[in-house]
């Protein structure tokens, strides 16, 4: 019997210590004394596998297949959530499940607004100064230079022409205007991302299928729609459009004011009215001087102005039957509609009776 008690006491104390060596070598906390907070994020559809694989990777568990154990005993394997939060080595295993599947971020998110018709350095400023991003409008604008590390995750990019990637803007036009919740410590190449993902959600099959019907490329098309976006209201896209159609398939030049403004140093988007040296701007993006379209996007347009480019308003692109619209011109900037016209003569007559309006 004393042998028995004294077997099992043995076999006890080598059961205790190998529960204390598994504890230690794979369970306890990595550090319990260092509550620095570090931060992880988990990508929408992440894996228990993927989870276990970000915590390890930022030494917060000892061990996957333990943290993957642990999720599966706690039953709250389909209560993960996808989002950034702040863990730290001390936290138990426990812990970081209930952190996990709480969906409680810690990382605040804001929303920010990129407006229909702004361009690259206004984003940079809207991102910087309206809503506190934690980078520089320099730092934006850099990342959005580097064509080449976004055209490998997003290929439509690869259409844009060779002759646009030095210039200082290539990205300029796919950058998608709309409301996005973002963290507030992104980093300019994850909004930069995110805005080419819209980009490329928005434009469907069908959308690039009626471009090449009307011979055009989707770079053609985002070209045309930045500068019907910064010419026009929403309400009257189509009718610009028209004329803009018109007058590239007659052979005519654009002669958008907008581009002028893109061309314009200083890039005042809603000038009205330009002076002769303005008009004379010797730039790629002038479309008094260039024929057909210029060199690139003046802006990023919304979904509405390239719907606007793939259906213009045929009744002013009839010859024979409606109206063949070459010409618009301003009537009130408050209120923003236009005044079309077939000929140069009556062009000239409403710019003589609308242009007391611009001032």
């Amino acid at each position: 019997m004393l042998i028995f008690l004294v077997s099992l006491a043995i076999v006890s104390g080598f059961f205790v210590l190998a529960v204390r060596e598994v504890y230690d070598r794979y369970i306890k906390p990595v550090d319990p004394e260092d509550h620095t907070k570090v931060t992880i994020e988990v990508p929408m559809g992440t894996s228990i596998n993927g989870i276990s694989d970000i915590l390890f990777e930022n030494n917060l568990i000892r061990n996957t297949g333990v943290f993957k154990l642990a999720v599966d005993l706690s039953n709250k394997a389909n209560k993960m959530q996808a989002g950034k939060y702040e863990l730290s080595k001390s936290m138990t295993l426990d812990e970081m499940i209930d952190e996990l599947m709480t969906g409680q971020v810690s990382v605040i998110s804001v929303s920010v607004t990129i407006r229909e018709g702004d361009d690259i350095e206004k984003m940079a400023s809207r991102l910087v100064n309206d809503y506190k991003l934690k980078f520089t409008e320099a730092q934006f604008i850099a990342e959005a230079k580097k064509i080449e590390k976004y055209e490998v995750d997003f290929p439509f990019l690869q259409g844009i022409p060779e002759e646009r990637r030095n210039l200082e803007f290539p990205l300029e036009g796919y950058l998608f205007p709309e409301t996005y919740y973002v963290y507030a410590d992104s980093d300019p190449e994850r909004i930069i991302r995110t805005m080419l993902r819209e980009f490329d959600n928005t434009i469907t099959q069908e959308m690039r299928n009626a471009a090449e019907d009307m011979e055009m490329t989707v770079d053609d098309m985002v070209i045309l729609a930045s500068i019907i976006q910064n010419e026009a209201i929403n309400e009257e896209f189509t009718k610009v459009s028209a004329v803009f159609h018109n007058r590239l398939n007659i052979g005519m030049r654009l002669e958008s004011c907008a581009t002028i403004n893109y061309a314009l140093e200083d890039r005042v988007v809603d000038q009205i009215t330009l002076t002769k040296e303005d008009i004379n701007t010797d730039s790629p993006y002038n479309t008094y001087k260039v024929d057909g379209l210029p060199i690139g996007p003046i802006s990023s347009p919304g979904e509405a102005a390239m719907t606007a480019v793939l259906d213009p308003y045929v009744e002013y692109m009839d010859k024979e039957e409606g109206e063949f619209m070459l010409f618009f011109t301003l009537i009130d900037p408050e209120i923003g509609l236009h005044a079309f016209n077939s000929t140069l003569e009556g062009h000239n007559k409403d710019t003589q009776k609308y242009s007391v309006n611009w001032d």
